[in-house]
């Protein structure tokens, strides 16, 4: 189970080039259309965070595995209802765990951590739920991103001389990994919102 940005990086590694190919073109469509799919987003990311929460909880073996699945696709599953309500938490959850992140890394822990993340998640879900539109866009905007550098990163990592760049890389992961999403996902957001813009849509 992926439950770190380094197990990420450590399957992207062990798998062929050939991911990188569906990854970026995933991607790149999330990036330039994500907010025609955006429930698709919301059940997807859903289902991703079911299958974390259970993971932390249950801590399978590899046979066990079916199980996380299936909690992940029922979580999914549920939300897609509810999908304009359920982004509205979804921009919370992923607004506390920017901040949770970002603090964590200052010293905060503990009670005092958590309770930021709690503020966190209240402010984040009530800015979603009176934005959505914008939330949803920077949303798909930031997972086509995500999957765009994984492709990348899947491609560049079969090459030797990159395994080494990437190590050095990684001591700096704090700053750099930030920085590199941030500029697709900024170009995704402007990109989505002059589309709805042209289009007069509401989402």
């Amino acid at each position: 189970m992926i439950t770190s940005l380094q197990d990420w990086t450590v399957y992207l590694r062990d798998s062929s080039a050939g991911i990188s190919i569906p990854l970026i073109i995933t991607g790149a469509g999330l990036m330039f259309f994500g907010w025609r799919l955006w429930k698709l987003c919301v059940v997807l990311s859903f289902a991703i965070i079911g299958m974390y929460v259970a993971n932390y909880y249950i801590n399978p073996n590899k046979d066990q595995m079916i199980y996380i699945y299936m909690i992940g696709g029922i979580v999914g599953g549920i939300m897609f209802w509810p999908a304009k309500h359920a982004i509205a938490i979804l921009g919370g959850l992923i607004g506390a765990i920017i901040v949770m992140s970002s603090i964590s890394n200052l010293g905060f822990s503990g009670s005092m951590l958590w309770s930021i993340g709690g503020v966190a998640l209240t402010c984040g879900t009530a800015y979603a739920f009176l934005n959505r539109q914008h939330v949803v866009i920077m949303v798909t905007s930031f997972l086509g991103a995500v999957l765009v550098i994984s492709g990348i990163t899947a491609l560049v990592l079969t090459s030797p001389a990159w395994l080494d760049f990437f190590g050095e890389v990684a001591a700096y992961k704090g700053i750099v990994v930030p920085f590199v999403l941030l500029v697709p996902t900024t170009m995704s957001c402007f990109y989505q919102l002059a589309e709805i813009k042209r289009l007069r849509i509401e989402l």
